[in-house]
């Protein structure tokens, strides 16, 4: 189980303070009779649950208590494996005087700070799957608007150049390859007025803007097929959803770039 609450922990630590003080002033069923209330106290918490056994084991020892001493060992390690899963006796004072699996009633002293306790460990798990539900929500949500192209993409796939020096097209494969399937395109570049624009050479980027991450290739232009006409190999495209393909161009008219904005669906592009 988790942790008691401060004001418990608190407790918990006076207690077994208490019980040093009286040990140390030679009142021994005094002693006991805190490390007993601090048991009662720390029971549910695996750390606080485990240390009481072990101070009463210490305890039992240096007085040479050889029948407590093994009754504290096993309930050691009972406490650390059966604390975890809920498994302890409600008020049990945890020495040998009662058998380690009955349960006792809880004195009203200490019955409060226990409720209180039970009251703050509530209000946190609320709080805490409150706070999960809207992580959740909020996951949902990124995701739905990482699924969602935005609606004023220009997908046009001719268009003039950035600085306005080419005419740049780009065209699919027909039919429209699958997903995860490698594919060329052809990358028409020609002047504005029309001209082929041959011996150009480009660079290749771009990706998922939304997902922040490029293409799972290294797609690249690797010839011209006919003059002003180039092969743009390596592409690929692993899921649906908003792609843009940067191409840098060094032409005769110098260099320049254009983005071109891909919606990638399951039917045919």
């Amino acid at each position: 189980m988790s942790l008691p609450t401060t004001p418990l922990r608190l407790r918990v630590d006076a207690e077994i303070e208490s019980a040093r003080r009286a040990d140390a002033q030679g009142r021994f069923d005094t002693a006991l009779h805190h490390l007993e209330r601090a048991h009662v106290l720390g029971q549910r918490s695996t750390v606080q649950h485990v240390r009481v056994h072990a101070l009463m084991l210490r305890r039992a020892l240096r007085h040479r208590m050889i029948g407590e001493a093994t009754a504290q060992a096993w309930r050691i390690a009972a406490a650390a494996l059966f604390t975890p899963l809920g498994l302890v006796p409600a008020g049990n004072p945890g020495t040998a005087r009662v058998s380690g699996l009955r349960s006792r009633p809880i004195p009203d002293d200490l019955r409060r700070p226990i409720d209180a306790d039970d009251r703050a460990r509530t209000r946190t798990i609320s709080i805490a799957r409150a706070v999960a539900a809207l992580t959740v929500l909020a996951v949902c949500a990124a995701l739905a608007g990482c699924m969602t192209p935005p609606a004023n993409l220009d997908l046009s796939r001719d268009k003039l150049s950035e600085n306005g020096r080419y005419r740049v097209a780009i065209a699919a494969p027909t039919p429209a390859p699958a997903i995860n399937q490698l594919h060329a395109w052809t990358v028409r570049l020609t002047s504005v007025d029309g001209r082929p624009v041959t011996d150009g050479r480009f660079t290749v980027a771009g990706g998922m803007p939304q997902h922040g991450h490029g293409y799972p290739t290294k797609p690249r232009v690797t010839r011209e097929v006919e003059a002003g006409t180039y092969l743009l190999e390596g592409m690929k495209f692993s899921m649906t959803g908003w792609w843009d393909l940067k191409l840098g161009i060094q032409g005769a008219d110098g260099p320049d770039a254009v983005t071109f904005d891909i919606v990638v669906d399951a039917g045919p592009r």
